[in-house]
Parts: structure tokens; C-alpha cells; sequence
């Protein structure tokens, strides 16, 4: 009997062979300052879409300076480049290294490559002064900069309790989500991240990805 020849598999077959199938939608790296806050209510969006977590990754920083907040995320993305996007979350608040974050995260935009040798995004998502702006804008229209402090006591008016770290935050906000969206699209119309002296956010563009993302079986 004639022996049956085999092809040859080829090292980028072999690579795929043990990497596994690569999903059907972008992999996102979301790097957030805060510690509580913003990871637990990005990953509240990514439980409910079913998202499993090794292709939407929510962690947070080891610095709380916007800048380290760039640099962590630049960091972890280069020990894999299993990512197509990759976000920074920080907020402006009185951080001296909020501009800086800014135009490091635009200077590295486009520039790093992935493990398909693909250019990646890398955005920079920030909030001033602060991500419970984003919040605040579910329930009330926000025209004019606020201190932080005067955000989340007004916050807590709409959420009854409301501090840092707070638990089911994006559920309890969900309902009134397309109104803070219309809301955010408005300041960022209006305003620039920079200096930083006017209210911003550009939360809800991430929370949109988040949930436009569907798996397959769904």
C-alpha cells in the first residue's frame, strides 16, 4: 500500500495550532488609573456581554499618575501584542502628568504592532476632572467644569451612597445610558482634552465598543 505523505506544517500554522482560533472580534486592553472604580464597572459591561476575559482585558495601572497609567499599558501590551486596542483611562484632576499622558498615548497610536504584525490603537480615554463625570452625565447636563469633590457629592444625590469602588454601578446607570451618551458627544464636540479646564469625557466610547462586542453563539 502506497504511504499517505503528509504536508509540512508551517511555523505560522504551528504558531495558530497553539494559540488557539483568534476570536471574531477586536482583542481590548483597557489599562484604568483608578483601582475599583473604573475596572469594576468595565468589567460589569464585559460579564454581561459574555466576553470572556482573556480577549477583553480590564486592569488597573501600578501608578496613579496619568502618565504611568500610559506607560504600564504600553508595557503590558508589548509582553504578549495579542491586542488590537488598547485604552487608557485616567482622569485630569490636579495629576501633573495629564497632558503628557495625552500626547504620549496619541505619539504611540498607530505606531506598535501586534502578533499579526498589525498596527494597533492606542487611545488615550480621558475624563476631567474625573470618570464620575461620565457618571453624573446619566442623569443631569453638565456645561461648565466642576471640581471633582462637587461631581461625586452630586453624584451621590442620583446614587444613593455612592463612593469609590462602588458595586453595580453600570447597572444601576444602564437604563440612562443613551442619554450620557448624547450628553458626552456633546462636550467632546465643544471641548478639548486639553488643558484640561473643561469638562470631558470619552468614557462612553469605550462602554460602546464594550457592548457592541458579541461572541459567537449570540
Amino acid at each position: 500500500m502506497a504511504r499517505t505523505r503528509h504536508r509540512r506544517e508551517t511555523p505560522a500554522q504551528a504558531l495558530s495550532r497553539k494559540k488557539g482560533k483568534r476570536p471574531p472580534y477586536q482583542r481590548v486592553l483597557i489599562v484604568c488609573e483608578g483601582s475599583k472604580t473604573e475596572p469594576i464597572y468595565f468589567e460589569d459591561i464585559r460579564k454581561q456581554n459574555r466576553v470572556p476575559s482573556a480577549h477583553i482585558r480590564v486592569i488597573p495601572s501600578d501608578g496613579t499618575q496619568p502618565r504611568q497609567v500610559v506607560d504600564f499599558a504600553e508595557e503590558t501590551f508589548l509582553k504578549t501584542r495579542e491586542y488590537e486596542l488598547v485604552y487608557v483611562v485616567f482622569d485630569r484632576d490636579d495629576h501633573t502628568t495629564y497632558a503628557n499622558a495625552i500626547n504620549r498615548a496619541l505619539a504611540l497610536d498607530g505606531k506598535l504592532r501586534n502578533d499579526e504584525r498589525k498596527p494597533v490603537r492606542f487611545i488615550p480615554v480621558p475624563s476631567v476632572p474625573c470618570f464620575e463625570l461620565w457618571l453624573l452625565l446619566h442623569y443631569v447636563d453638565i456645561h461648565a467644569f466642576r471640581h471633582r469633590a462637587e461631581i461625586i457629592n452630586l453624584l451621590g444625590t442620583y446614587i444613593s451612597g455612592y463612593e469609590k469602588g462602588m458595586r453595580n454601578v453600570y447597572a444601576t446607570t444602564e437604563p440612562l445610558l443613551s442619554q450620557a451618551v448624547q450628553r458626552a458627544q456633546r462636550l467632546v464636540s465643544k471641548f478639548a482634552p486639553l488643558p484640561g479646564t473643561d469638562p470631558y469625557t470619552r468614557v462612553h466610547e469605550v462602554v460602546e465598543l464594550l457592548r457592541s462586542i458579541r461572541p459567537l453563539g449570540r
